[in-house]
């Protein structure tokens, strides 16, 4: 658990709900509203006024969706006491003088992209293609630099100590950092942990790789806790991820290669939604990998797809044909029988685009080359080739195992590290509101669920017509 380190208390703090229909983003948002204030700050929950705004929870533009939104935080924090200011997304946004400068419209843009690519599971060139996820961008967009424009309007007025956000990574919560940016202003970003436990981030977002392993990097590694958290990680209870495990995987006999290596790749979506921090030379995985094994013939590589990849509207399947037909490989892809812990115990060789098995690896003392930026690529519990050429060096040498150290780090950070919050509690399963109440959790979830099917309609749209264009080519 973090040290609490609360600046002094009768602060002018802004804290934007940018997700209210999503229970637990609400829960936090408001919970931590609701904390600063009994510190005796001075807090302003901000909100979006639209009547049929597009944003990350409404997708659809529905004016009920809208109306349920407004009013849930408007009930809200007028039962917990706390003033409430509307952002306007129409001419009422402000003077056009605050109008998003050029950078900062790129930076919104990237906000809408990274929801896009998240919620559609499309890279972003296929959904540039798609004239319907077009026109949502183009909404979304909208309704977002007029919400910047009001916000950074109502900080100019209110003139904060602080902005504080959840996550920060969609358009709807990235004007919030932008605005902080924009005008100077401390910020802090608000996350729940892998573990449902809250936790803060002080002048970063949860997504800034480089601040998340400083932090990391200040726990113990202690090798107790670093082994019960390795172990549960590969319960199926422990690992949705393991669920999809095959218990009685066998892989593949290898008499015949000098050496056994297991490419695991990750949701390349997941990382392009990252934005351009996350930028990876290694991001077209296909041809990457190709080379690796048309070069190594005497390694036998078994390619393990992430099951997530088998939700990507986009085509992830038909680059890996070539690979599949060499003689020294073994793919396995997103729907097929294997398990990943059977793979790393069975590699002399383990290479990874930057997952969780990155430190598993590590930690089960196999030799772990990554590709890619991640969180885990300034912990040196890798080989971290920065080029192609680089990579392709590296498989012709006799690699040792990293120092497991800084991956019993990692599992410390996992394990412990949040911040208590007064109003929230862990029910065995989830974080759920202590003493603190969110107005119309039914109705949010049927605006959330009826929004869910509206996104889920377009991405078997997109993925429909994808396929189409990939089998006529």
């Amino acid at each position: 658990m973090a040290p609490p380190c609360e600046p002094p208390s009768q602060q002018k703090v802004i804290v934007h709900t940018a997700y209210p229909l999503w229970r637990k983003q609400a829960l936090l948002t408001m919970a931590r509203a609701k904390e600063l204030q009994d510190q005796g700050n001075e807090v302003t929950l901000t909100y979006c006024n639209s009547k049929a705004g597009t944003c990350a929870a409404n997708y659809a533009g529905s004016p009920i969706a809208c109306w349920i939104c407004r009013n849930r935080v408007k009930s809200t924090a007028a039962a917990l006491g706390i003033q409430a200011i509307p952002l306007e997304t129409g001419t009422e946004a402000g003077p056009s003088n605050l109008a998003p400068s050029m950078s900062e419209k790129k930076k919104l843009a990237e906000g809408v992209q990274s929801g896009i690519t998240s919620t559609f599971r499309t890279f972003i060139r296929d959904s540039n293609a798609s004239r319907v996820i077009s026109r949502i961008k183009r909404r979304y967009f909208c309704t977002s630099s007029r919400l910047l424009q009001s916000l950074k309007n109502l900080a100019l007025k209110k003139k904060p100590d602080r902005i504080e956000v959840f996550n920060g990574r969609h358009a709807c919560s990235r004007l919030a950092l932008i605005t902080a940016e924009s005008l100077q202003i401390p910020f802090n970003t608000l996350e729940g942990t892998t573990r449902q436990k809250p936790i803060i981030f002080r002048g970063h977002t949860p997504h800034d790789r480089i601040a998340i392993q400083k932090r990391m990097m200040q726990h113990a590694a202690d090798p107790q806790v670093a082994d019960s958290y390795y172990r549960q990680r590969r319960q199926p209870k422990n690992n949705k991820f393991a669920r999809k495990h095959a218990l009685d995987f066998a892989p593949p006999r290898a008499e015949h290669f000098q050496r056994k290596a297991s490419i695991f790749l990750s949701s390349q979506d997941e990382f392009e939604s990252l934005g351009k921090a996350w930028v990876s030379p290694f991001l077209n995985y296909a041809p990457i990998v190709y080379e690796a094994c048309l070069q190594n013939p005497e390694t036998l590589f078994c390619i393990r797809f992430h099951p997530n990849q088998a939700d990507i509207s986009s085509d992830v399947i038909t680059p890996f044909q070539k690979t599949a037909a060499l003689p020294n490989t073994c793919v396995y892809y997103p729907t097929d029988n294997a398990n990943t812990y059977t793979l790393i115990e069975w590699s002399d060789l383990v290479i990874t685009f930057g997952s969780t098995v990155t430190v598993e690896a590590c930690w089960m003392q196999k030799p772990v080359i990554q590709l890619g930026p991640s969180f885990f690529d300034q912990l040196d519990v890798s080989y971290n080739p920065t080029t192609c050429q680089e990579f392709l060096e590296l498989l012709t040498k006799d690699l040792p195992p990293k120092d497991r150290q800084n991956a019993a780090r990692v599992a410390n950070f996992e394990e412990y590290d949040f911040d208590p919050f007064r109003y929230v509690e862990f029910n065995g399963k989830t974080m759920v509101a202590k003493d603190l109440k969110i107005a119309r959790p039914w109705s949010s979830q049927l605006a959330r669920t009826t929004d869910d099917l509206f996104c889920n309609a377009i991405k078997s749209w997109t993925g429909f017509w994808s396929k189409r264009k990939r089998d006529a080519a």
